[in-house]
């Protein structure tokens, strides 16, 4: 599928005039996505959209979750399980994507999205607030829905309050669910990355034999690399 033509189709079919670039055209159609008016989309719009974010997964090289390694050397005990990961992973296999919950549901005013939002498309957006039937999100609360345009089976929700119960709802959400393998998207600082580490490590140490990977995917790279350093002086 040619991405240039299919992403020309859905600015079209929102409204959006001609724009020279394919950049400007992606851009136009995130900013029309934030808006309350795209939740009345067609359903021509939907497909048109969704065709889009389809071409673009097609285009990404998969990864199985089981076969990647981690960037920083961890707990040996767990050394096979807590995988330390960069950001790219809208193309893994795997059970569940985590992801800091959208303005959707926690009421916010900030309209920034995880990019794994973009990748889902309208439909995700619709399925949470069907679900949710306008309440908040509330505090550390975990909403697992159906992905749609990713290659996991599920989406895991979150709504940061307090760090460690964040994380430990995480973990019980996906041991409830039977999900073996998840990647947990983050945006923290190296303390708090210490203290999901740690956690993550004493909730393994009750339910090891539950799950099979826990990928932290660490979106800032300077973060990133900080934190692998400070693993190895630890190991």
């Amino acid at each position: 599928m040619d991405n240039k033509k299919l992403i020309n189709d859905l600015v079209k079919s929102i409204g959006g005039k001609e724009l020279d670039s394919y950049e400007e055209k992606v851009e136009f159609w995130k900013k029309e996505f934030l808006k309350k008016s795209s939740l009345n989309w067609s359903d021509k719009i939907i497909e048109a959209e969704s065709n889009f974010l389809k071409s673009c997964l097609i285009k990404k090289k998969v990864l199985n979750c089981y076969n990647i390694k981690s960037l920083a050397p961890v707990d040996e005990k767990y050394n096979e399980k807590i995988i330390i990961y960069d950001s790219n992973v809208d193309s893994m296999t795997v059970d569940a994507l985590v992801i800091p919950a959208s303005f959707d549901i926690t009421g916010s005013k900030d309209r920034k999205l995880h990019e794994l939002y973009y990748c889902n498309g309208i439909k995700l957006r619709k399925k949470i607030l069907s679900i949710m039937s306008g309440e908040k999100l509330q505090k550390n609360e975990v909403l697992i829905t159906r992905s749609y345009n990713v290659l996991a089976d599920y989406i895991m929700h979150v709504n940061y309050d307090n760090i460690r119960e964040s994380i430990i709802n995480i973990m019980e959400c996906a041991r409830v669910n039977m999900i073996k393998t998840l990647v947990i998207c983050l945006d923290n600082s190296i303390e708090q990355l210490v203290e999901i580490y740690d956690v993550i490590r004493d909730y393994l140490s009750k339910f090891d034999i539950m799950f099979d990977k826990v990928i932290l995917s660490i979106e800032n790279k300077e973060v990133l690399e900080k934190f692998i350093e400070k693993l190895k002086e630890e190991v």
